[in-house]
């Protein structure tokens, strides 16, 4: 396993402790029944951290895992930055985070620095036959961050490691269920470099459980595992639970940057051949079906017209209800929607409703 980074960030790399590792190994120990075991230390309120609250809470909530010890000596010296940073993935959560701590007041809150790993869906979704194309493809994506964070007067961080294809090829299909591992495994690197860690939630603490963990989108209990990782040198805060994916969307609408470079999109596909890159805005897309959506029972839609084909979006708008009426049961964030899209448009939602079982996916064509 490796992470890389520019020369100018190597003296921040964490070299002398495996926190970062033990993160990440961590939910294929614990798949796999294994201990884990290093010859380097961690830091010992880490340590105390999982043995007696994460790991046990974990094992609490799905009886298939299996109990990890954790064999190393610790160490308590403190080694931690001065650095405030968050990510740039663009996406809704990124984006709130960014609009609510780049200038705050608070000088231990204030964002200094952006970070990126290849976690993030974008980037470890590019592939390509040709090395050169995928080397090009990764060059736009990484521009694409760099626009917001020189905008914003802000450095960014940029790595690259083989942290998704250790986890997530080693047992298929997992990525969900440890993205939050993988990218907090990705921060603590880089721990000489913070001071403080804004770590963009997607859930309410209501929504948070550690019930059936193995199964289950790590991001439930990403405010926990933000509790646990902090330590005496370095503060992980969770941000955006107290606001919906809803709210947060009507929230940048009126966010100047997040106009112009909004990019949740989960279609990774769509970028094949593509230079502006913009959001595929078609209803088989999760992510872009929740922008649109919300933005239009908000009365924004003209204000993301940048960002995604809102004029296709108001053509086919049927379409996008009847998925928000098909999963209400099934997904939080069409649930969340749901009553507002009813409120706004009862007759369109009453027809749907009567053709709930019968749902046709189309993707647009130009």
């Amino acid at each position: 396993m490796f992470i890389e980074c520019e020369n100018k960030w190597k003296k921040y790399l964490l070299t002398e402790r495996a926190d970062a590792f033990v993160i990440l190994l961590l939910p294929i120990a614990m798949r796999e029944k294994h201990d884990i075991a290093s010859y380097l230390p961690i830091t010992k309120a880490l340590k105390q951290h999982l043995e007696e609250s994460f790991i046990p809470k974990l094992v609490a909530g799905d009886k298939t895992i299996y109990h990890t010890r954790i064999l190393c000596e610790t160490e308590d010296e403190l080694i931690g930055g001065k650095a405030v940073g968050t990510a740039n993935s663009l996406g809704v959560d990124s984006f709130y985070t960014i609009y609510k701590y780049a200038n705050c007041e608070d000088e231990k809150l204030r964002i200094t620095h952006f970070y990126m790993g290849n976690s993030s869906r974008d980037l470890w979704g590019v592939h390509a036959r040709n090395f050169f194309t995928y080397l090009d493809k990764i060059k736009r994506l990484h521009d694409r961050y760099k626009l917001v964070a020189d905008e914003l007067g802000k450095e960014l961080v940029i790595t690259r490691s083989n942290f998704y294809q250790f986890v997530c090829l080693r047992h298929l299909n997992i990525h969900v269920t440890v993205h939050t591992y993988i990218t907090m495994a990705e921060i603590l690197c880089f721990k000489k470099l913070w001071q403080t860690y804004l770590f963009s939630s997607g859930y309410s603490p209501d929504d948070q459980t550690t019930v059936g963990s193995r199964h289950l989108d790590s991001a439930h209990y990403d405010i926990f595992m933000s509790q646990v990782l902090t330590v005496p040198d370095f503060r992980m805060v969770s941000s955006g639970s107290e606001v919906s994916r809803y709210e947060k969307t009507v929230i940048l609408a009126d966010y100047e940057v997040a106009q112009k470079y909004l990019r949740p999109c989960f279609n990774i596909y769509q970028i094949k051949g593509k230079k502006e890159m913009k959001n595929c805005g078609k209803p088989i897309c999760n992510k872009c079906l929740r922008l649109l959506v919300s933005a239009d029972v908000s009365d924004n839609l003209e204000k993301f017209k940048n960002v995604v084909d809102i004029e296709k979006y108001k053509r086919h708008r049927k379409r996008y209800f009847r998925v928000i009426v098909w999963r209400k049961h099934k997904d939080h964030f069409c649930a969340e929607l749901y009553p507002l899209c009813k409120e706004k448009y009862p007759k369109e939602i009453k027809s749907l409703e009567r053709f709930k079982n019968i749902v046709t996916f189309h993707w647009f064509k130009k």
